[in-house]
C-alpha cells in the first residue's frame, strides 16, 4: 500500500514539474503561469483524493471478502459402524478448503462463522435401525435416525449453527440394532458450507 502511495507521489510531483517546466518554456506572464500551475495543482489534488478513495475502497473490499469452505463427502461402500465408532466418510466429492480432514474423520472449521451441515445416513432393508450423532467439540449438536421395518431406508440432518474457528465436527454411532451403513439405495454423506463468515 505504502508504495502505491510513493509511486502516486512521483507521478504527481513529476507532472507539477512538467506543467512547471512548461509553463516557464511558454514564456506566458507571472499571473497566467502562477494561474495555470494552481489549476494543475488543484487537478492534481483532485485526482489524487479519487485514486485515494478508490484504493481504500479496494482494500475494504479485500478485506471483507469472503473465504469459500465447502466439503461433501461420502462413503465408497457399505461400511461395518458398531459401538461408538466414528463414521469416517471416505470419498471426497468436494473440499473447498481443505477443511475435512480424512485422517481424522472430522470437519475442522477454518474460520469463525455459520456454517451449514447437512449428514444423510443409509440402512439396508431388513428392519434394522441406527441413530447417529453429529458432534462439535464432543458436544451432541444434531441427531440423525434411520430405520425401517422392512425396505431400504436413509434418514437425514440439516442444521444451520455458528462454529468457532478450530471447532471440530463429525458424525458417529450412537445406538442401534443396525451394524453396517448401506450404500446401495443413497449415499451416507456428510457436508459443511460456510454461510458467512465473521
Amino acid at each position: 500500500m505504502m508504495d502505491n502511495f510513493l509511486q502516486l507521489m512521483l507521478v504527481c510531483t513529476s507532472m507539477f514539474l512538467q506543467g512547471y517546466a512548461q509553463a516557464l518554456i511558454t514564456n506566458c506572464s507571472r499571473f497566467a503561469c502562477e494561474y495555470s500551475l494552481i489549476e494543475k495543482m488543484i487537478n492534481l489534488q483532485n485526482e489524487n483524493t479519487k485514486l485515494s478513495e478508490r484504493l481504500t475502497a479496494l482494500q475494504l473490499l479485500l478485506e471483507g471478502r469472503q473465504t469459500a469452505v465447502s466439503a461433501h463427502v461420502r462413503l465408497s461402500g457399505n461400511t461395518p459402524l458398531s459401538g461408538s465408532a466414528r463414521v469416517m466418510y471416505d470419498v471426497e466429492i468436494s473440499n473447498i478448503g481443505e477443511a475435512y480432514k480424512f485422517n481424522s474423520g472430522q470437519f475442522t472449521a477454518p474460520f469463525g462463522g455459520v456454517y451449514l451441515l447437512h449428514v444423510t445416513a443409509c440402512l439396508g432393508s431388513g428392519g434394522r435401525w441406527m441413530t447417529l450423532n453429529i458432534m462439535d467439540n464432543d458436544k451432541v449438536i444434531g441427531r440423525v435416525f434411520v430405520g425401517d421395518s422392512a425396505y431400504h431406508t436413509c434418514g437425514s440432518e440439516t442444521l444451520s449453527l455458528h462454529l468457532d474457528s478450530g471447532d471440530n465436527v463429525w458424525v458417529e454411532r450412537v445406538a442401534g440394532s443396525a451394524t453396517w451403513l448401506n450404500e446401495d439405495h443413497g449415499w451416507n454423506s456428510f457436508t459443511a458450507t460456510l454461510l458467512y463468515a465473521d
